[in-house]
């Protein structure tokens, strides 16, 4: 007698022996019961996980003539034909060699009207019928819609979507979920018990983690596994079938990714070529100890990982799953490269090169704009090397307690910064004040005491009487008080201030004399408009600039005082 292999000769015979898909097998079990029965059935669903499996069931007991609760009696001439592929009324069609409407009209269409010839019901089974032509689609489409009572249908499919939805709509659907890998364990455990095969328990669980909840995959590998161990099934001989690498090796690997050490990548990746194993699967591999030590360290499952302890120090949980996402790329890429072990060794170290704890260089950066904005010094360069090994980044705070820490809390903004700040809050309030603090000078006297010095007695007038508005306005913005005094323009020299010019008056005819600007030594020289180097530019583009580009319409990048000698020549 000829082998049977182990996925044919334990093919579920009933719904009860069915692994998983329990919402299925209890709707259609109380249909047959109550006589509910549809006239188009769609399947769907990974391979592997029973959609033409239970198509079967549910035509043996349709047709079947003992019947008890929803079940076959395999036993009548109708199972026994059934589960033979024998039977006259149970119909199974591939629609993958009958994709051409001809065929659809042959086989179903013309002969749909006629009755059993011994069976209650005429079933058709089309396996895959996503591939049938849009043609026979449009040519089923009616006789799907209004069968005669004594046919049903039953569309058995990988791929529903390639379905018409106007096939899809007509039918009961039913979605079919992979097999868990608990379920898929425990029925290889009991096939290796009625074969008589010694497999342990670790390789059972690869087998059932390999064949991706698909059983038909799980007992064809066990079958496979059965016949290159000579009824042994180990986890060494497993891996050598499988062209796993050894748990050590993946984690060797893992650990050098996770610690961004090329050296160690290398060494590992070139014990794992002079073995031979496949490049494709050694990346899943990783990939899946990637992610079960990431689940494990956010206390998602109990079971650790032999990369738990060596890495939680090394690297913090989110880099795992960012590694993980990026070898699905990596393994798509590697599938179909002419060089998979090479693409594979190289993508590698292109994850090496790359940082992975972007959330602390995002922190660091926002530490160094917040350092920025209120007018420290910005940290020293990085040592290139510590920062090449990703260490701890310059860009991160001082401490509270070190020196420069609270040197920064002394200082605070700067002055320019301030009246940068004062400008912009008085903006948008008093546009009036506003114009006139445009063209008045600043002179810092110190740090709690400032010397405003307008063009001329009006605005000087005006600022006095908006000194308190001014001052509580910088006190918000300083948090300290700073004493502002009012002065005539020729006040603003004084020998210790540092003055902040103002741009002057200019005309549509171009630069004119400054009425207001101190006197010059030389009688002969006079005041024009030109850029100039104004102390706030260190705290960017500052509201004189912006109103000097209105009327310019143009690129100013500072403010200068020039002196013009007359030509007495002239006339």
């Amino acid at each position: 007698m000829s082998y049977e292999n182990l996925a044919v000769k334990y093919r579920p015979k009933n719904l009860s022996e069915v692994m998983g898909q329990e919402t299925i097998k209890t709707t259609l079990a109380n249909s047959v019961k109550m006589g509910r029965l549809a006239h188009a059935y769609v399947f769907y669903g990974p391979r592997g996980c029973g959609k033409t499996t239970i198509a079967r069931i549910l035509a043996k007991t349709l047709n079947c003539r003992d019947a008890k609760d929803g079940k076959p009696c395999d036993k009548c001439a109708s199972c026994l034909e059934v589960a033979a592929g024998k039977s006259l009324d149970v119909i199974e069609i591939d629609a993958a060699s009958h994709t051409d409407v001809e065929n659809v009209r042959s086989v179903i269409i013309e002969n749909v009207g006629l009755a059993p010839s011994r069976d209650k019901y005429k079933i058709y089974i089309l396996d895959e019928v996503h591939m049938l032509s849009k043609a026979s689609f449009n040519a089923l489409l009616k006789t799907i819609e209004e069968p005669p009572a004594h046919v049903v249908f039953i569309m058995a499919t990988t791929e529903h979507t390639k379905v018409p939805v106007t096939i899809m709509s007509r039918s009961q659907c039913f979605r079919f979920r992979p097999i868990p890998e608990e379920l898929i364990t425990e029925r290889l455990e009991s096939v290796s018990a009625s074969e008589g095969l010694k497999a342990s328990k670790e390789a059972l669980a690869l087998i059932a983690r390999s064949a991706g909840g698909a059983m038909r995959d799980a007992l064809t590998l066990l079958d496979r596994a059965a016949s290159f161990g000579k009824g042994a099934v180990e986890l060494e001989v497993l891996n050598d079938l499988l062209g796993h690498a050894s748990p050590d090796l993946i984690n060797e690997v893992a650990l050098a990714l996770a610690r961004r050490d090329a050296q160690a990548l290398y060494s590992g990746f070139s014990r794992i070529s002079g073995e031979g194993y496949d490049p494709v699967t050694l990346l899943r591999d990783l990939r899946n100890l990637l992610s079960e030590t990431f689940l494990n360290l956010q206390g998602f499952t109990r079971t650790p990982t032999a990369l738990s302890q060596a890495v939680g120090s090394v690297c913090p949980p989110a880099s795992l799953a960012r590694l993980a996402r990026k070898l699905n790329v990596v393994i798509e890429e590697v599938k179909f490269s002419d060089s998979p072990a090479l693409a594979a060794e190289i993508a590698l170290f292109t994850l090496v090169e790359v940082p992975q704890d972007l959330d602390a260089l995002v922190r660091r950066l926002e530490t160094l704009e917040a350092r920025l904005a209120s007018g420290t010094a910005p940290i020293p360069a990085p040592d290139p090397v510590r920062q090449k090994k990703n260490e701890t980044s310059v860009l991160t705070a001082p401490p509270a307690g070190s020196p420069a820490g609270a040197g920064a809390r002394e200082s605070g903004p700067s002055p320019a910064l301030l009246w940068k700040k004062l400008l912009g809050a008085v903006s948008q309030g008093k546009p009036v004040l506003y114009n006139i603090l445009l063209s008045t000078r600043a002179v810092f006297d110190g740090p709690s005491a400032w010397n405003l010095c307008p063009a001329n007695r009006f605005e000087t007038d005006m600022l006095e009487r908006a000194r308190k508005d001014l001052e509580r306005l910088l006190e918000a913005e300083a948090g300290r008080r700073i004493a502002l005094t009012v002065s005539c323009s020729e006040a603003a020299r004084t020998p210790g201030g540092s003055p902040v010019p103002s741009p002057s008056s200019v005309s549509d005819d171009g630069p004119g004399p400054a009425a207001d600007q101190p006197p010059s030594p030389d009688p002969e020289e006079i005041a024009a408009v030109e850029p100039a180097v104004d102390a706030r530019q260190e705290a960017g583009d500052e509201p004189e600039l912006k109103h000097l580009k209105k009327v310019f319409h143009g690129r100013i990048t500072r403010i200068q005082r020039v002196a013009v000698r007359e030509n007495k020549g002239a006339k």
